[in-house]
């Protein structure tokens, strides 16, 4: 007959666990063969590791060139500006309600197109076809 570690009750000597307050009786080693040794690791770990540094530097050089995207900002403080002018317009007498909407949705999609526009050329410029 043993006794436990923890309590010092009685246990026998096939129980994995303390009835009494259940500590561990039996300590068993971890598998070593969890993770392979670094000279054993698989070409698709190293490729993985790989991809992740270059995405993390290639966000990084973007932030340091400053290329990161200005164009939705831009199209969308131009939307706010023209929605404030638009209901200024009106409310002082200018324009009529029935006609805010429809010149609200042509002049924003002219602003949307005008930013792909000038995405595209950005986007071509930057990196041109070789």
């Amino acid at each position: 007959m043993s006794y436990c570690p923890k309590c010092g009750a009685k246990v026998r000597e096939e129980m994995a666990f303390c009835s009494r307050c259940g500590a561990p009786l039996k300590v068993e080693k971890p598998p070593t063969e969890a993770l392979p040794p670094a000279r054993y690791r698989s070409e698709k770990a190293e490729k993985a590791e790989k991809r992740e540094k270059e995405e993390k530097e290639e966000k990084t050089e973007k932030h340091e060139k400053r290329e990161f995207g200005v164009v939705g900002p831009l199209i969308g403080g131009l939307i706010l500006i023209f929605a404030g002018l638009m209901f200024y317009l009106a409310v002082t007498g200018y324009l009529r309600w029935q006609a805010i909407w429809p010149l609200f949705l042509v002049i924003i999609g002219i602003i949307i197109i005008a930013g792909t526009v000038y995405a595209a050329m950005t986007a071509t410029r930057r990196n041109p076809k070789t």
